[in-house]
C-alpha cells in the first residue's frame, strides 16, 4: 500500500484496522506484551519459591527494572530521535530474547542465583526502555492526531489483555513445565515481535522535521523544558510519576503478601490476577467510548478518585480472594484509563521531532520514582509488614492525585481543547 493510500484510509472510520503499518506494529506489541507479562510474574515467583527470596530481595528485583528505566531513558530518547526507530525496535527484540534465554540455561545447570535474576531484570529493562520510547514515538508518525486516542486504546487493550492473561498462563505453565522453561514463551514472543515489525514500512524522515541537533546535554534540558512547558502536561506528569512510586511500593510486596502471608497457592494467585486485571482489560476495551461520553480530558480527572483502592487489602485476612481481586480490578481501571488519556494528550501536543525526548524525560522521572518506590516498599515490608507498605503507598497515591484534581482538567472535556506545545513554548 502506498503512503498516500494509507493516509486516505486513516481518515476513515475504523481505518486503523486496514492500516498495515499499525496492524503489524500492534500485533507484534500484543505478542511481546503477553510474553513480558508472563516474565513479570515468573521472575519474582521463581525468586520466592526456588531461591527463597525475602521481601527486600523481591523489592530489589523489582527495582532493577526501574533503575534501568532511570539510566536508559534520556539517552534512549535522544538517540532514538536521531535514528531509525523501526530498526532499533527490531534489534531490541532480538537482544532481549538472547538475554532472557539464559535463565532456563542457568537453571538447567543449577547455576541460577538471585544476582543473575537482578542482572536479567536490569538488562532486559534497558532494552525494553529503548523499545518502548521508540514504539510510542513511531506510530504517531503514520497515525493521524485525531486517531491517536483510538490507537492508544487498542494498544492499551492488548496490554491489559496481557496483564490479565499473563499471570494465569504463567503460573499454569510454571506448574506444568517449571518456571524457568516458562520464560521461553517470552523469548519466542520477542522473536515474533521482531518479525512482525519487519513488515512495517513508513518513511520516518518525511514525517519528522529534520533539524541540526544540539549537544546532548542541551537536548536533555529541552526534553524536560518541553515536559513542563504547560501546566496540564506538567500536572499529569507529576501525578503519573507519583502514582508509579506508590504502585512500585505495592508491587514490591503484593505477590509476597499473597503467597507468604495469605498462603495462597501460585495457581490461585494466577486466578486473582486474571480476574482482577480483567477490570483493566474491560476499561481498555471501553476506553474510546468512555472518552467520547465523559471526555478524553475529563476522564483523567475522574479516575484518580480510585486511588484509595489499596485500603481494601486491610481486610484481606478475612477475604483473601475477594479483596485482593477487587483491589487489582480498581487499580488497573484507574491506571489504564489515565494512561490512555495522558498518552494521547502528550502525543498530540508535542512536536514529532521532540516526542522521543519528552517521553524519555517522563520515563526517567518514572524510573527514579519506581526504583525508589520498589526499594522503599520492599524495605518497609521487611522491617514492618507488607500491609504497612501497601497502606503507606495508598496514602501517598491519594496525595499524588492532587496535581490533577486541582488542574484545568476539572473544566476541560477533551484533549483537543487543551493547549499544544508550540515553538514559543520551546
Amino acid at each position: 500500500m502506498r503512503m498516500s493510500e494509507a493516509n486516505c484510509l486513516s481518515t476513515e472510520k475504523g481505518s486503523l484496522w486496514r492500516d498495515r503499518n499499525f496492524m503489524c506494529l500492534w500485533m507484534g506489541q500484543s505478542v511481546s506484551e503477553m510474553g513480558s507479562s508472563i516474565t513479570n510474574i515468573i521472575l519474582p515467583l521463581l525468586a520466592i519459591t526456588t531461591l527463597s527470596a525475602t521481601p527486600g530481595e523481591i523489592g530489589l528485583l523489582r527495582a532493577m527494572a526501574s533503575i534501568a528505566v532511570l539510566l536508559a531513558s534520556i539517552p534512549s530518547g535522544i538517540y532514538i530521535d536521531r535514528f531509525n526507530k523501526r530498526s532499533l525496535m527490531i534489534a531490541c527484540d532480538f537482544v532481549r530474547a538472547a538475554i532472557l534465554v539464559t535463565v532456563p540455561l542457568f537453571a538447567f545447570y543449577d547455576q541460577l542465583s538471585i544476582y543473575w535474576l537482578y542482572a536479567v531484570s536490569f538488562l532486559c529493562s534497558v532494552f525494553s526502555v529503548a523499545f518502548g520510547i521508540a514504539y510510542h514515538s513511531y506510530y504517531p508518525i503514520f497515525v493521524p492526531r485525531e486517531d491517536l486516542p483510538e490507537a492508544n486504546s487498542k494498544i492499551e487493550t492488548t496490554e491489559s489483555a496481557a496483564r490479565v492473561g499473563g499471570p494465569g498462563i504463567g503460573t499454569f505453565m510454571a506448574g506444568w513445565i517449571g518456571a524457568p522453561l516458562t520464560l521461553l514463551f517470552d523469548v519466542v514472543s520477542y522473536i515474533a515481535s521482531a518479525v512482525l515489525l519487519s513488515f512495517t514500512k513508513t518513511d520516518e524522515s518525511s514525517k519528522v522535521k529534520v533539524t541540526k541537533r544540539p549537544p546532548l546535554l542541551q537536548e536533555i534540558g529541552e526534553g524536560f523544558k518541553l515536559l513542563y512547558a504547560n501546566s496540564v502536561l506538567a500536572r499529569t506528569a507529576l501525578t503519573t510519576i507519583g502514582s508509579m512510586f506508590c504502585l512500585a511500593m505495592m508491587n514490591a510486596v503484593f505477590l509476597y503478601y499473597l503467597i507468604s502471608d495469605l498462603k495462597i497457592s501460585p495457581q490461585m494467585v494466577g486466578i486473582i490476577f486474571f480476574i482482577g486485571e480483567g477490570g483493566g482489560l474491560l476499561a481498555a476495551i471501553l476506553a474510546s467510548a468512555l472518552m467520547r461520553s465523559v471526555g478524553s480530558a475529563k476522564i483523567m480527572w475522574w479516575v484518580v478518585f480510585l486511588s484509595p483502592a489499596g485500603f481494601l487489602l486491610g481486610g484481606a485476612q478475612s477475604h483473601p480472594l475477594l479483596l485482593p481481586t477487587l483491589y487489582l480490578c480498581l487499580t488497573s481501571v484507574r491506571f489504564v484509563l489515565f494512561d490512555i488519556a495522558q498518552y494521547s494528550y502528550r502525543q498530540s501536543s508535542c512536536p514529532l521531532e521532540s516526542l522521543g525526548k519528552v517521553t524519555a524525560s517522563i520515563r526517567t522521572c518514572i524510573g527514579v520514582a519506581a526504583a525508589s518506590g520498589a526499594i522503599f516498599g520492599g524495605w518497609l515490608g521487611s522491617v514492618a509488614s507488607p500491609v504497612a507498605s501497601i497502606f503507606t503507598a495508598t496514602v501517598l497515591m491519594c496525595v499524588s492525585s492532587l496535581p490533577v484534581i486541582f488542574s484545568a482538567l476539572r473544566h476541560t472535556r477533551n484533549i483537543e481543547d487543551l493547549p499544544a506545545l508550540t515553538p514559543l513554548d520551546r
